[in-house]
């Protein structure tokens, strides 16, 4: 296929830049320029994604203290019994590259797997030419094993690193250990000869260049090369199993391609995942690239499935281990978190300003703060509605109306993450009173100024299936305090407002002025509709306070808004906030008929919701 369009622009920023070839000759100006262009390309404001913990330390190495970074993350998939331990070698030609460069990867892969990440800082050529870089290798996966002796070791790497892992594999297989789990290889470097055609198809232009590699080669074996540096044609039988991702557009592709092909001849478990359309690198450049992100992302995932096969026996007395709490995105002085019980949004902070009334992490929040609602919002008049000659029953609150959908506890996991970008997702399958299996999926993307969430719908049963959404942010922008909504200003996109009894409707319909001004005593709990759009087609409410300016802006498959002040909330939560909600229908809908979506199988929607800020 052709390569990613999200590359060349940044291929020919490197260009231009005078970054590319990464490599003229001095090892030492080169290493700092390398250096410089990976920490430049994350971009003004960087944050890093968090992990629970972050230790740089020294163990033992061949040549005295040997400096290792430890990332440990409450986030992700657990494979086996135990979390796994990862030893990473970073990439960079043997030359190039140390812990810093390669932060952003060890961090992710942290959080996906939910791993405890050893990122090594071996010696580089041409200072220090094999067997060193590999011999600091091998001890620090000696280290992990001694400091973790009951979780699954994995020995992993990018590149050059992923060479080193293959080395380091071999090593352990006829040096009497320690055991690995598994090998995680992205595009391995593996071939000193540099013969297969890759490396001329792609020899310029990609990132990494043919010179490059000449280059790194020369400086890495300058004696010539061994079983452990080109393992190519030599006994592979024995290794543990592996996952081989490879890139489209990258000199080493066919390297790892026939890795991944002489393993399987020998007898090993390995799965091998080509990168369509993508260049050498990827695991680094998800910012540049959202298929560089999905597809680190599967990669990631095939790893944590093959480190739960068969021959890792459970314990008599096991039990079922849970989805993480939450998801982070931090850019700029913004953060979200992500709640994975229900796939909503649990808080919004921009400095020390909580722009949304959220909630603790494990609190189980009133009045479905940030909650996503589907497969109906809002209210449903006791749990009844019919469909296409079937009546229909679902179960009540103690006010006698179905509340706000079913996906409000529902655990969802994490789909695909970028530093500025999550996905949660989960199905939700059919049940009494809804017969209807559909797919759920919401994007979360953050920029320093404003949050973007598209919640996307697929109908994966075999009717047709009718369906609602509704999501339920609560903006804040003054105190905490009882009352503090007062002091807001407020202006609503609507001109027409549904008369509601107890959140549902009567029948009625009355004209709404949306310029609200200061809300006072003011009670608000109003579906409105036929929203004003602007020339975009996007309708913007405006909420301004003591802490700032907030607008959100619905597209156009978001006809409905609800507005709420909070009156009915326990004390200590009541009008302290305005929820602001972006629904796709009124309350009881599903009973009414009104603005409902219908899909039929494997049909699609999807609708956009933004909010940004200002602070006073």
């Amino acid at each position: 296929m052709p390569i990613d369009p999200h590359f060349p622009p940044f291929l020919q920023r490197l260009v231009d830049l005078g970054a590319t070839p990464l490599v003229r000759g001095d090892a030492a100006v080169d290493r700092e320029r390398y250096r410089a262009l990976s920490l430049a390309r994350r971009g003004e404001g960087y944050r890093p994604e968090p992990v629970a913990d972050v230790e740089d330390r020294t163990v033992a190495g061949p040549a005295g203290d040997l400096a290792v970074r430890v990332y440990r993350s409450g986030l992700g998939r657990v494979g086996g019994q135990a979390r796994p331990v990862v030893v990473w070698l970073h990439g960079g030609g043997w030359a190039v590259g140390d812990l810093d460069t390669h932060d952003p990867v060890c961090r992710a892969v942290a959080n996906r797997l939910g791993a405890i990440v050893v990122a090594v800082d071996y010696r580089l050529a041409p200072e220090h030419p094999h067997p060193a870089p590999l011999d600091d290798s091998v001890a620090a996966v000696r280290w992990a094993a001694e400091r973790w002796p009951a979780a699954p070791l994995v020995v992993a790497g990018d590149s050059a690193g992923a060479g080193l892992a293959v080395g380091v594999a071999l090593r352990c297989r006829d040096e009497g250990g320690p055991v690995l789990a598994a090998q995680l290889l992205a595009y391995p470097g593996l071939d000193p000869t540099m013969a297969m055609p890759s490396v001329e198809e792609n020899a310029t232009g990609l990132f990494l260049e043919k010179s490059d590699m000449r280059q790194f080669w020369d400086w890495y074996l300058p004696d010539g090369g061994d079983r452990w540096t080109a393992p190519l044609g030599t006994d592979l039988t024995g290794l543990p199993p592996a996952v081989v991702a490879t890139a489209e557009f990258d000199p080493l592709r066919d390297e790892g391609d026939t890795y991944a092909v002489e393993l399987a001849a020998a007898g090993v478990h390995v799965v091998h995942l080509p990168g369509p359309g993508l260049v050498h690198g990827y695991f680094g450049l998800t910012e540049i690239a959202p298929a560089a992100a999905v597809r680190r992302a599967e990669v990631l995932d095939v790893l944590a499935d093959l480190l739960g096969m068969p021959g890792v026996v459970p314990e008599d007395a096991a039990w079922p281990t849970t989805e993480p709490l939450g998801a982070w995105l931090e850019r700029g002085t913004a953060r979200v978190a992500v709640d994975l019980r229900g796939g909503g949004l649990r808080r919004l902070a921009v400095g020390d300003w909580d722009v949304l009334d959220g909630y603790p992490t494990g609190e189980v929040p009133k009045g479905r703060r940030g909650g996503l609602l589907l497969p109906w919002p809002n209210r449903l008049r006791g749990g009844r509605w019919s469909w296409r000659g079937a009546d229909l029953q679902l179960d009540t609150a103690a006010g006698g109306a179905a509340m706000h959908g079913l996906l409000s506890w529902q655990p969802f996991g994490v789909l695909a993450r970028t530093q500025d970008t999550v996905t949660v997702g989960t199905v939700l399958e059919p049940r009494p009173g809804y017969p209807f299996r559909l797919a759920v999926a919401v994007d979360y993307r953050l920029d320093p100024d404003r949050l973007t969430v598209t919640v996307r719908v697929r109908n994966a049963g075999t009717h047709d299936a009718p369906f609602g959404v509704g999501m339920h942010p609560y903006l804040h922008v003054g105190s905490e305090d009882d009352g503090a909504v007062g002091a807001a200003t407020l202006q609503v996109p609507a001109r027409t407002r549904l008369d509601l009894d107890g959140g549902l409707p009567t029948g009625g319909r009355h004209a709404f002025d949306g310029a609200v001004g200061t809300i006072g005593d003011r009670a608000l709990d109003d579906a409105l509709t036929d929203l004003v759009r602007d020339d975009d087609g996007w309708a913007r409410v405006r909420l301004a306070g003591p802490a700032g300016e907030l607008e959100l802006a619905v597209d156009g498959q978001w006809p409905w808004l609800q507005v709420y002040t909070g009156d009915t909330l326990p004390e200590g939560q009541r009008r302290r906030s305005l929820a602001v909600e972006p629904m796709t229908c009124p309350p009881n809908a599903l009973a009414d008929g009104a603005d409902l979506v219908v899909l039929a199988p494997e049909e699609t929607w999807s609708g956009s919701w933004t909010l940004s800020w200002r602070p006073a």
